[in-house]
């Protein structure tokens, strides 16, 4: 894809997918940065579009990259928690044992 073809569809398509973007994540910066992805894998070559689906491959593109950064999300958090939990039993261990 050529870079005018997606300077083209971003032009027609960008406001459609950052508004999907921050529909599912609810943060200014990540949906911008996931609408860029989307972008740049097109200039990149890694995915392809023909023009009678752009507009749903796009918004497609978008959701999928969005589920992925909240199940990434989701990972962090549990293992946050999981360190959290770790580390208060081996405080609460610790205690134990100085008494």
């Amino acid at each position: 894809m050529t870079r005018k073809e997606v300077e083209s569809l971003f032009k027609t398509h960008y406001a459609q997918m950052y508004h999907l973007a921050l529909s599912l994540l609810f943060d200014e910066a990540e949906s911008k940065d996931v609408v860029s992805e989307v972008f740049a894998s097109l200039l990149r070559g890694s995915a392809i579009v023909r023009a009678d689906n752009a507009q749903a491959f796009l918004l497609a593109s978008v959701r999928h990259r969005c589920l992925n950064v909240l199940q990434h999300k989701q990972v962090q958090e549990r293992f946050a928690r999981l360190l959290m939990e770790d580390s208060e039993t081996l405080e609460s261990k610790e205690t134990a044992e100085e008494q």
